[in-house]
């Protein structure tokens, strides 16, 4: 019976006719995270797909899933013309682009390496919302990404020591580029959520398969399209709009918590199952970030109990935005 209400109360919600509960948002945003997680082990267990065919596959299968759930939510209406700014233009190539790098980086390294780096993502956006949009940040959240930092470099030396370079520079671009995204999400309130997922997979196809057309080709075999397009059109697609509408309901900073289970879960499959096993130096220093992260979001949070310190650009005090630290 409780979940039945539940799901009575995400599918009124998703129709815009109530708004939803917060147990249904914390079921939505842990939700969320845990379907993102499955994605590197859907790529590791490709037996003749490379990176560039995977993300071909990837981001067409989320333009049409997300093509379907923009219809559906909006039942045929057309989009506003106050949701296609340049703010959510610019939001939907660095979406491509971020989904572009954590699958190359995915390639050439571990996949604890690349999630961990992708944890400090509220750091970087708390860095750039000082820089772009005049949020004040206080002393706390300066000491938690310079902890941040030791903890970044503590992996970036043990992936070099290892030989992983072009993997480790490619991760390390990602925490950098969600931030700014996050940014730029904040700074147009009245946009669209589904509008930068929608242009992100589209280029993310074009882009890819322009890519692999002169190249290695569009048939790696039914086997691995197959799991590009469960990576994207099920993974991507539906985890997306699933961690939009929960965040409606769940406090910033608690949905940067929730969506550790990314974090965690993810480098906890391909361990299980292909035996990918991190340096001692990455789970070290993963460890320090996240420690950093965490003190973060709760400092925000505690933040937001007192009172606003900064202009609330889209109904958040918190330096996130809907599309937190594991949305690649």
């Amino acid at each position: 019976m409780y979940i039945a209400l539940m799901l009575s109360d995400i599918r009124l919600a998703f129709e815009g006719k109530t708004l939803l509960s917060y147990r249904a948002g914390v079921a939505l945003v842990a939700g969320s995270g845990v379907l993102l997680s499955f994605t590197a082990l859907l790529f590791r267990a490709g037996q003749q797909i490379d990176e560039w065919q995977f993300l071909f596959y990837r981001g067409l299968s989320a333009s049409f899933t997300l093509s379907i759930v923009a219809f559906m939510r909006r039942r045929g209406r057309p989009i506003r013309r106050t949701a296609l700014n340049w703010q959510s233009m610019l939001a939907g190539l660095l979406l491509a682009g971020m989904s572009c790098l954590f699958i190359l980086a995915l390639a050439r390294t571990t996949a604890a390496t690349i999630l961990f780096l992708q944890a400090a993502a509220p750091v970087s956006g708390a860095l750039f919302g000082w820089l772009l949009l005049r949020e004040r940040v206080k002393a706390p959240v300066w000491a938690c990404m310079a902890v941040a930092g030791v903890g970044i470099a503590v992996m970036l030396d043990s992936g070099l020591d290892t030989g992983n370079r072009a993997g480790l520079m490619l991760a390390a671009v990602l925490p950098i580029a969600l931030g700014l995204y996050n940014v730029l999400i904040r700074s147009a309130p009245d946009a669209d959520p589904l509008v930068p997922a929608l242009v992100g997979s589209s280029v993310l196809a074009l882009t890819s398969g322009l890519v692999v057309a002169s190249g290695s080709g569009l048939n790696p075999g039914l086997g691995d399209i197959a799991l590009a397009v469960v990576a994207g059109g099920l993974l991507l697609g539906l985890g997306l709009p699933l961690l939009n509408l929960g965040h409606s309901s769940v406090p910033s900073a608690q949905v940067s918590l929730l969506l550790m289970t990314e974090v965690i879960l993810s480098p906890l499959w391909v361990w299980i199952w292909p035996g990918e096993e991190p340096s001692g130096g990455t789970i070290v220093g993963g460890l320090i970030v996240l420690a950093a992260v965490v003190a973060l979001v709760l400092f925000e949070g505690s933040a937001d109990r007192r009172g606003p310190t900064r202009p609330r650009r889209s109904g958040h005090g918190s330096t996130q935005n809907s599309l937190p630290s594991g949305s690649v």
